[in-house]
Order: C-alpha cells, then sequence, then structure tokens
C-alpha cells in the first residue's frame, strides 16, 4: 500500500501538478548547458553551484557527506540572493524551468520542482541571471549523449595551459586516471575532510588564500562547502569554479555505460559502497598536495 501510494504521488507531482508548475518556473533566468558554457568562457566569471543537495541544507536537511549544518545554511542562503561578489554567478538546476533533455524527462526533477515549489519560490529570483548547475553534469542525466565529448572539452578548455589548484576532499583524487586536467600548466592540490568539510570552514579558506595566488585557477570539488568558497574566493579576487562531481561523470562518460558505478580509488557518494576508498600511492597525486586541512 505504501509504495503505491508513492507512485501515485509521483504521478499526481511530476505529471499533474508539474505541467502547472512549470508555466511559472519556465521563465525563470536559467541559461541551458551551452548557453552556461558560452557565458564562462566569455566572462571567466566564478560560479556557485546549487543542487537538491544545497536546497535541502538550506531547508534543513543533511545528506550522506554533510550533516545538518545551521550555520552552512545560512551562508547558503546569503550566497543565493547574493550579487555583490565580483564576476561572480549562481547556479540552478536548468530542469528547475525545462524537463526536455533529460534521460528520464519525468523522474526526479518534475516532481521535486513541483513538491517544493513553496519552498523554491522565495529562494529563486525569477528576474536574476542564473547558470546552469548541471554545466558538470554534461553525461549520465542526458538524453542525447551524442554531444557529451564536445560538451567536456569545452569545459577542459577552461583551464587550457593554466595553473590550476583543485580543492577536494581526502577521498576525491579529481582527475587522478584520467586526462581531465592533463592539458593545464600544473596541477596543486589542497585537501579538505571527505565528509562535513564545512566544519572546517575558516582553516580551509586560509589554506587557500595562503598557498594559492590570484594568478591560479582555483577548482573546487568539495559538495556544498564549495558553493561558498566560490563566493568568497570571487570578493577576494580570485577565479573560482565549483565544478562538484565533474570528475565521476568524466569516469561514467570514459566507461561508455548508462549507470552510476563506484569508481575505484574514488569517493563516490551516490552509488552503494561508494565511500569504501583505498589510499592512493599515485606518486603524480601525492607530489601534487600542497596543503592538506
Amino acid at each position: 500500500m505504501f509504495q503505491l501510494r508513492k507512485k501515485l504521488r509521483h504521478i499526481y507531482y511530476a505529471y499533474i501538478k508539474a505541467h502547472f508548475i512549470y508555466k511559472e518556473t519556465g521563465r525563470w533566468n536559467i541559461l541551458d548547458n551551452w548557453q552556461t558554457l558560452d557565458y564562462l568562457h566569455e566572462h571567466h566569471c566564478s560560479i556557485s553551484r546549487f543542487g537538491d543537495g544545497e536546497f535541502g541544507v538550506i531547508w534543513g536537511w543533511g545528506n550522506g557527506f554533510q550533516r545538518v549544518d545551521e550555520r552552512l545554511a545560512a551562508r547558503l542562503r546569503e550566497v543565493l540572493s547574493a550579487n555583490d561578489a565580483p564576476n561572480h554567478v549562481n547556479a540552478v538546476p536548468y530542469p528547475l524551468k525545462d524537463w526536455h533533455g533529460l534521460y528520464n524527462p519525468r523522474g526526479m526533477w518534475p516532481g521535486f520542482t513541483a513538491f517544493y515549489i513553496d519552498r523554491l519560490r522565495p529562494i529563486i529570483d525569477a528576474n536574476q541571471l542564473y547558470l546552469n548547475s548541471m554545466v558538470t553534469r554534461f553525461y549520465f542525466e542526458a538524453a542525447d549523449k551524442s554531444r557529451c565529448g564536445e560538451h567536456v572539452q569545452r569545459l577542459r578548455a577552461l583551464w587550457e595551459n593554466r595553473d590550476i589548484v583543485i580543492v577536494e576532499g581526502t577521498l576525491t583524487r579529481s582527475g587522478i586516471g584520467n586526462d581531465l586536467y592533463d592539458n593545464s600548466r600544473s596541477v596543486s592540490r589542497i585537501l579538505a575532510p571527505a565528509t562535513n568539510a564545512f566544519e572546517r570552514y575558516d582553516e580551509i579558506l586560509s589554506a587557500i588564500i595562503g598557498h594559492a595566488g590570484k594568478d591560479k585557477l582555483i577548482l573546487l570539488c568539495l559538495g556544498m562547502t564549495a558553493t561558498v568558497l566560490a563566493y568568497d574566493l570571487a570578493k577576494l579576487g580570485y577565479w573560482a569554479i565549483d565544478l562538484g562531481h565533474l570528475d565521476l561523470e568524466y569516469e561514467w562518460f570514459l566507461s561508455g555505460r548508462g549507470d552510476r558505478f563506484a569508481v575505484k580509488g574514488k569517493f563516490t557518494n551516490e552509488v552503494a559502497d561508494g565511500n569504501r576508498v583505498a589510499e592512493c600511492q599515485d606518486p603524480k597525486y601525492l607530489s601534487q598536495i600542497i596543503c592538506e586541512v
């Protein structure tokens, strides 16, 4: 009976209520993936990405790698409503505006948007420009995967011949085992806690300021903490991009598989047993670590 009620509720929100709600959200000023890539290349802006995880923290929830944190919730609300950081833009999911183009168009996002519309309205400004936070989720969610290769190459072009500093969890290991950052001039890494990183936020920010010059591109792979960092770093004059799960999407893309799976040697929080990660002895990776919080 519970499963039947759950299925009927999904049908109502995803197929019926969503039809009416998207007449409103379809007017929200959210750029699609290709427009977002164009914007990033033209403006070289810092970007803070908001998704269901960030919304959940704002609404008082936690998840598998970030427990409930009122201070983080307050900072996320601050960032989402802010417009005072130079060359900084917030990003929210394009499927809040248009669910077409998803591999499962009646899956999560229409139901999510319709169910939480009363919570979304107070935090999304219908007149504000947003980039697409799913720009780094280029593979798994896409119905048409024919341009995924082009998409990731346009992302990689952002750090072409640049010195980059990756700020990531201790088990993330972004770019290790693939060529994601091989076109950069150099790669350095600042490691932070794999879970509940925001509890060490001040130390992480200080480590970036102490070890990364403003001539370097900062790539953030640190969950909700990265969302806040991109904003604070932009105010300090850094170029910082919240990449989220880009490396995992790239691994799934390279595999050619149509499912999410645990990537060996990397924290994969969205799949079963994805948090069971062995130590990394890769000499290239170890040589890139300049600081650990």
